[in-house]
Parts: structure tokens; sequence; C-alpha cells
């Protein structure tokens, strides 16, 4: 039997190429390590990095200045804030801080791997404090330390919030009315101010005020606005940005009134049918008075009336005094509360006189009404007057008026009173007041009366 010829052992197809793709890498390789310049190239790379490591190994220790590390406040859970302190003013503040290490770490620092603090454990009233700052590492580090920092210290002021409240006062150095006219006190829109801040600044402050710096004559009212100011006792201005108020400008009103002298008038009641009030004689412990007035109206008024005066009150030489009242819109410039009007003492007698019933005149009598005087005469009515005419009165000259309007008359008697008169418009009158008594007769009394006669 022939014996079979053996095949050559055949090779998968992928080994094949792989290791002809081994083979050419090797002679890549081989090639590339065999060109001089390639393996000049490798070996200046390879001994920077050479150098690099052995200089980052044995090069001193660095120094760098990390700036603007936040300075915190720790203020919670402090006696400050039991005590009800407050910080006062600006807090924010930073440190520059100093650090040393290898080259390769501290090139990498920045302000966020610090904190710097204070301790608020000295503080324990109101004041002003100089208080240390302590900078920490946020992660503990054998490659670096901290040198120093700046700066090391930090001034603090501690102080209770108070709140208190002052006028307003306007102050207008420079305005002033012009002829004829009157500036009133100026006055701001609102009363009070409100101010808060530290107690220590709050107290310097003794008033609060407005003032105005133009100069100028005012013949009308004049607004504008205004800013706040405070001051000390001594007039000192008082500044501070940590005082804050509700008002930072007010509006300010200057009043500005027209003044005129108006004459002093007197009114009378109860004078005699007649009477020749211009001859009197009276005199009156001012004769005009300075009024003012916030508008024109003031030019058409002539006069200022006091009183009234009752006739029969007036006596020789009585002296009354009468309060001086102004229509609402009038100010009295001059504060003159009252004038005391003179009658006169010269010149003038008295006598008593006597008053039949046939002189009695009834007034306003009742429509049907019977009235009958039952006082059959009016003794020692003193009369005064002119010294010649008294002297020549007679009864006949009196009269008494008896006006019935003023009483709800019905059947009965009544007291009423009597105003006494000198006919002839003469310089002469009654003093004092009198009365008489009458009887009233209804209508249907008089009617039946009629009937029965």
């Amino acid at each position: 039997m022939p014996k079979k010829e053996k095949k050559p052992r055949t090779q998968p197809a992928d080994q094949s190429r792989t290791g002809e793709e081994k083979t050419a890498h090797w002679v890549n390789m081989k090639a590339l390590f065999g060109d001089n310049r390639f393996v000049a190239v490798l070996s200046v790379i390879l001994a920077l990095i050479l150098w690099f490591a052995i200089y980052l190994q044995n090069t001193p220790n660095v120094n760098k200045t990390i700036t603007n590390v936040p300075v915190s406040i720790s203020y919670e859970n402090s006696m400050a804030q039991d005590l009800g302190l407050e910080i006062i003013g600006e807090t924010q503040s930073t440190v520059d801080v100093t650090v040393s290490g290898s080259r390769y770490v501290v090139n990498t620092l920045t302000a966020d791997d610090f904190t710097a603090r204070v301790s608020l454990s000295s503080v324990t009233r109101a004041g002003t404090y100089t208080l240390s700052i302590q900078v920490i590492r946020n992660e503990v580090s054998d490659e670096y330390q901290i040198l120093d920092w700046s700066p090391n210290e930090m001034e603090v002021t501690f102080d209770q919030i108070v709140t208190r409240t002052f006028p307003v006062e306007v102050s207008v150095p420079g305005l002033t009315a012009a002829d004829g006219y009157l500036m009133e006190t100026p006055y701001a829109d609102i009363d009070y101010v409100t101010v808060s801040g530290p107690q220590s600044e709050v107290d310097q402050i003794s008033r609060c005020a407005v003032t105005l710096s133009t100069e100028r004559e005012l013949s009308e009212t004049l607004t504008t606005t205004g800013s706040i100011e405070f001051y000390d006792a001594s007039g000192n201005l008082v500044q501070s940005e940590n005082l804050e108020y509700d008002h930072d400008t007010v509006t300010v009103t200057i009043p500005i009134y027209k003044t005129r002298t108006l004459d002093l008038q007197v009114e009378f009641v109860n004078v005699p049918r007649g009477f020749p009030i211009e001859q009197l004689g009276y005199t009156l412990s001012r004769d005009s008075i300075l009024v003012a007035s916030p508008s024109e109206t003031i030019d058409n008024i002539d006069a200022i009336t006091v009183g009234p005066v009752d006739f029969r009150d007036i006596d020789i030489g009585t002296e009354i005094t009468l309060d001086i009242t102004l229509n609402a819109g009038l100010k009295n410039v001059e504060n003159v509360d009252s004038v005391t009007v003179t009658f006169p003492s010269y010149g003038l007698t008295s006598r008593t006189m006597d008053l039949d019933k046939d002189n009695f005149v009834i007034e306003n009598l009742p429509s049907g009404y019977n009235v009958e005087v039952l006082t059959e005469q009016l003794e020692d009515i003193r009369i005064v007057g002119d010294s010649s005419i008294v002297s020549d009165l007679t009864t006949e000259d009196l009269v008494g008026t008896i006006d019935l309007s003023q009483y709800s008359i019905s059947r009965g008697q009544y007291t009423v009173s009597v105003k006494i008169y000198v006919q002839g418009r003469v310089l002469a009158w009654a003093v004092g007041e009198y009365s008489v008594e009458i009887q009233a007769t209804p209508p249907e009394t008089s009617e039946t009366s009629s009937t029965s006669g």
C-alpha cells in the first residue's frame, strides 16, 4: 500500500498577519533608534525630565504672599451679643498671608485655603477695641507653613443701638420780611424726626434743625425744602454714617403776613335814645393796634371793635377794661390783650331823681293784652351828665321804657326792667339798672269784663 505524503502545517491567516506587524514594528523601532537625530531629541527630553525632578527635589522652600483673605468676626454666642451690643460701622476686612513651602505646593494656594478670624472674648461693654487677627490653614499640610499675615489686628466698635425722637426746628437767618410785612415763625411739614444709631452718637444730639441759607426779602409766603441736620449742645454739627433717620429732607413754610395799624373803637349797648355819644369824651389806653393777615383782606378792615360797654355802667370817671378779640385770620402782632376805656371825671355832675308812673312807656305789647304799671314812682335814679344840664333837669325830662319783647307775657304780675333816658338828646344819662312791677291781663279776661259791664 502506498504511503501518504505529509503536508506542511499551515498557520491561520490572522496569526501570520500579526506576526508580520510585530516584525514590521520591531523593524521600525530599530530603524527609529538607528536614527541619530531621533536619539538626540529623545536624549534631550529625558535629560530635561531628569533635571526637573532633581531640581524639585533639591530646590529649597519658596515664600509667597496670598492676598485678600477675608476676616470673619464670630459674633454668635458672645458676651457682646448677650449685652445687646452691635458692631458699628464697616466690618469687612482682609489680610495678606505670607507662606513658605515647596514651590509646586505654594504656587497652588489661594485665599480659600485660609481662614482669618477675630475673637470677641475681650468685649465686655460698649467701646472701640483693637482685636488680634488669627489665621489658620483650612487643611493640614507638611508641604508649607504660615510665616506671617498683615494686618495682624483690627479696630472694631461695639455699642447699643437706640432710637430717639427730636422736634424739628427751622432756622432762616437770611430771610426777612419786606416793609409792611411780617414774617411768622417758619415751620416744617413734620414735627418730629426719629433717629436710630449707636447710643454714644445719638447721645451727642441735642437738637434737630433745618437751616435755609437763602438771603432775600419776602412779601409773600415761601414754601421750599431743606435738609435735616443734627447739632450737639455746643451747636456743633453731628455727622455720622451710622445714624439713620426717617426723613432726609422736609418741606419748610415761611408764612408772610401783611401788616396794618388799625384804630380801636368801642361798642356800646343800652345807649339812651338820642344820646350824643360823640360828646361823651372817653379815652382809650391805646388808640390803635398793629395787626397782620396772610391775605389782602386786611385792606378792607378799617377798625377793631372792642366791648361792648353797657351804658348803664358808666359813671363819673369810670374805667372799664375790655378784651381785644380779633376776627379769624387776623394776628395780634403786638400781643396786646386788652384796652382800658376811661370816662371823664371833669365837667360832669350827678344827682338822684324820681320817675313818676305817668312817664313810663310800654313797647311791644302783646296783641290784645292789657298791661298796667303797678309801681307808682321809681325813686333814687342816679342821673349823670354835663353839669349845666343835670342841674336844670326835672322829672318831666325823664322817660322810662318797658320793652316786653323779651318776656313771655300771660296773666299775672311781672317784674320787668326799665330803661331810663333823658329827653332832648342832651349829655345826661341814668346810671344803674331799674325795674318796676306790671299787671298783665289776657284778651279773654278783657272781653269778659267788658260784657259783664
